[in-house]
């Protein structure tokens, strides 16, 4: 009908909200023949902003270009994208003018970092697909939008709603309002930082500590039999250093270097005073007066005991609360286990350790704290299979298995069992079901092209805690 704009049903479906801006015309004037005249005829008759209750917003493109031009990186001469609209999830559509009479309207989403082709016509988009019901309901999911609604509200321009990936993994809804252009530029940064070369790892422990903590903490002197002086625990890129002082005093501090950037990032220190305790078996405990904070972990509490153990004229301090996974190391690998539950001594200018995350040689026997030792099995656990599970799924790498010793016999989560060395039989598995009497046995295994198991294990097969 005359007077009527020929986006006309997108209005009807849509109606513009009341802080909707008529374009300037000089925006209107610098895309005259980039963009179709429809769309700039409603840029200038209902402007730029929020649209209907789906909360569609026409944008800006000067403010908007660079970021999708990091998003699709292209040489001078390719086609040119124009970002034009956002919807209410932060999905950026952009326009291309391929030839002198074809076209495209793309869809670019930040968090899946997909792009697809939503229609070959600009008056298409906003006419059918952001218009009909049966299409924009499946572009933008009502129920998902009314949820979004409810927690964070309505949008204002240039807002997009942002679902916590982090919650969402665990099954929780949690979505928030924020900038919209924010949100796109830190999703983009993420994209460049996994795509950047590993940083070089630091020359020296002082080079790696955050540069506000380099100060606080300096070398300490260590005096024979008494446990003062800088300890260092590092797993993978997280990092501890605890300086324990000859009067009492203590400082504990934990990061991570980025090991794109080499960067300091979720620090956490903490100060107090420590206890030098003989425990009746006669080990030195060391107990710190550590109270966590809103910024602590939950793992922070286990520094709060340390043995201390000496082995070959160098001290080491063990985490009391992981002294059952240091046993299961010791007896199944003969590695102290994960490198995060203990510490070395350091001095600042060290040249930074390349620990092995799996944990260091274990230091003999006779030197391991008392505790320890009795969690050590020097004599390997022998224990018998006495039932195979018959419907393991055919894509599993692991058979599920029962033996004849449990918690009570000495038998331990994550445990390492194997057949004998000089058993014929090749199985190798880890303690999976705790159970005082009969426990469960992970056994890896290996599959026929049909999906049997080849050589698996079967009841009566003896499994020891270690195979020397």
């Amino acid at each position: 009908m005359f007077g009527r704009i020929k986006l006309h049903p997108f209005i009807k479906a849509n109606p513009p909200h009341a802080g909707c801006t008529p374009a300037a015309k000089t925006l209107l004037d610098r895309y005259e023949g980039q963009l179709p005249a429809a769309l700039l005829e409603l840029w200038r008759k209902h402007g730029l902003g929020l649209y209907g209750r789906r909360q569609i917003c026409l944008i800006d493109p000067q403010a908007w270009q660079s970021t999708l031009d990091r998003w699709i990186v292209s040489p001078p001469s390719a086609t040119l994208r124009v970002p034009i609209a956002l919807t209410p999830f932060g999905t950026l559509l952009f326009y291309r003018k391929l030839t002198a009479v074809d076209e495209d309207v793309a869809a670019l989403n930040p968090v899946t970092r997909s792009i697809s082709i939503l229609t070959w016509d600009l008056a298409d988009l906003f006419n059918n697909v952001l218009s009909d019901p049966r299409q924009a309901d499946e572009f933008i999911q009502p129920a998902m939008l009314e949820t979004a609604q409810q927690q964070a509200g309505t949008l204002s321009s240039g807002e997009a709603y942002h679902v916590d990936p982090m919650l969402l993994s665990m099954q929780m809804l949690k979505i928030a309002r924020t900038d919209a252009l924010a949100l796109h530029q830190k999703l983009r940064a993420q994209v460049d930082h996994e795509q950047a070369p590993p940083a070089p790892p630091p020359g020296t422990i002082r080079a790696a500590l955050p540069a506000g903590y380099r100060e606080a903490f300096k070398d300490l002197e260590r005096q024979d039999g008494h446990p003062s002086g800088l300890y260092l625990s590092t797993y993978i890129d997280w990092r501890r250093l605890v300086a324990l002082h000859a009067d009492g005093n203590y400082q504990l501090l934990f990061w991570r270097n980025d090991h794109k950037t080499g960067e300091a990032s979720g620090i956490r220190h903490y100060d107090g005073r420590y206890r030098t305790l003989e425990t009746d078996e006669g080990d030195c405990l060391l107990q710190l007066d550590l109270v966590l904070t809103g910024k602590s972990l939950g793992s922070d509490a286990s520094d709060d005991g340390l043995y201390l153990m000496r082995s070959g004229g160098q001290p080491l301090l063990l985490q009391a609360a992981r002294l059952e996974d240091m046993a299961t190391a010791i007896g199944g690998r003969s590695t102290m286990g994960s490198s995060e539950h203990y510490f070395r001594p350091v001095r600042l200018d060290d040249p930074f350790p390349a620990e092995n995350s799996g944990g260091m040689e274990a230091p003999p026997f006779e030197d391991l704290p008392s505790a320890l030792q009795a969690l050590v099995h020097r004599k390997p656990l022998r224990a018998t299979i006495v039932e195979v599970d018959a419907h393991s799924d055919p894509e599993d790498s692991t058979v599920m298995v029962w033996v004849d010793l449990g918690s009570n016999d000495g038998l331990r989560k994550n445990m390492p069992l194997m057949s004998p060395k000089d058993s014929p039989r090749a199985l190798y598995g880890w303690v999976w079901q705790m159970d005082p009497k009969r426990c469960g046995v992970g056994i890896k295994v290996r599959r026929d092209a049909a999906g049997a198991v080849v050589n698996g294990p079967e009841t009566g097969d003896v499994l020891v805690s270690r195979a020397d």
